[in-house]
């Protein structure tokens, strides 16, 4: 397997107290301190109500541009909270790339924490993909990797699975995804979280509360979203569809999607266990299905 890639820029404490200083002066004597460090970004807990997020690797900073154009849009149209951008902040002589300051949700991630009731948070995930699922407009960002044809995936599938443990059923979770890449791809471009794994859902006293990192926000087939209902409600599918407004074929798409992420989260998961361990629940879920 393999770990997530190096940060290129070390993001410390001292460079985003001197980015808040330098454009947002009202807030850069509040507490800070390392909330965490994904794939892309590095994220301060800024006072009680804020948090600073900052890329570490040049690829993402394209992406935080997308979230400060269009999580303001979005969240006009959602129930669900999200990380629309308090302040957005611009590259210096210091630093290259944007940056931003968004709301801090009370909570964690789903990862572990039981649901008070499990069908009630199927209904609200169904209707968060229904009221996001919307027609994007034909400058919305496009993202090769999420939202594509799954059939795309296919040689990327095939690379991860050829990584993982023999204690997973490999030849069982290719049938799943080779039967979803056999449904007819949709044309539809409707917006898309891209990325709606167990940490990027936030979970507050048992309930959902809020979906935050946007940064793979884009437009494309509804299954790429879909797949997060089998990580977070497996048992209560039919609930979210329900809800979702989202046909037979986008579902068996979604199968598909769940079993690429399930090996993209176990191949590249050597230095983070949460990861792992999001990946073993989803693939082992798949295959009791």
């Amino acid at each position: 397997m393999a770990n997530r890639p190096e940060p290129e820029i070390e993001i410390t404490q001292p460079l985003v107290r001197a980015l808040l200083r330098d454009q947002c002066p009202t807030l850069a004597n509040l507490p800070l301190r390392e909330l965490s460090r994904g794939w892309d970004n590095t994220n301060f807990r800024l006072g009680d109500d804020a948090i600073v997020r900052v890329p570490h690797r040049q690829v993402a900073a394209p992406l935080v541009l997308h979230e400060q154009s269009w999580l303001p849009i979005l969240a006009a149209q959602l129930d669900m909270p999200i990380p629309s951008p308090i302040h957005t902040g611009t590259p210096t002589l210091d630093f290259p790339w944007p940056w931003s300051v968004t709301p801090f949700f009370a909570g964690a991630d789903a990862v572990g924490h039981t649901l008070n009731n499990p069908t009630n948070t199927a209904t609200l995930l169904g209707t968060f993909f229904r009221q996001l699922h919307t027609t994007a407009p034909t400058d919305a960002p496009v993202n090769k990797f999420r939202g594509c044809p799954l059939v795309n995936r296919a040689t990327s599938f095939a690379t991860n699975v050829d990584q993982i443990d023999d204690q997973f059923d490999r030849d069982r979770i290719t049938a799943i995804f080779d039967t979803a890449c056999a449904i007819p791809s949709s044309s539809e471009h409707v917006w898309l979280h891209g990325d709606l794994h167990m940490r990027n859902m936030v979970v507050d006293h048992g309930e959902l509360s809020a979906v935050i990192d946007w940064g793979d926000i884009c437009a494309g087939d509804r299954a790429t979203d879909l797949a997060g209902a089998f990580m977070l409600v497996p048992g209560h599918i039919d609930t979210v569809a329900d809800h979702a407004g989202a046909d037979d074929a986008a579902w068996e798409r979604a199968r598909g999607w769940a079993a690429h992420f399930a090996v993209v989260y176990l191949a590249h998961s050597d230095d983070d266990p949460i990861m792992e361990r999001i990946g073993t629940d989803l693939f082992t879920t798949l295959l009791a299905l």
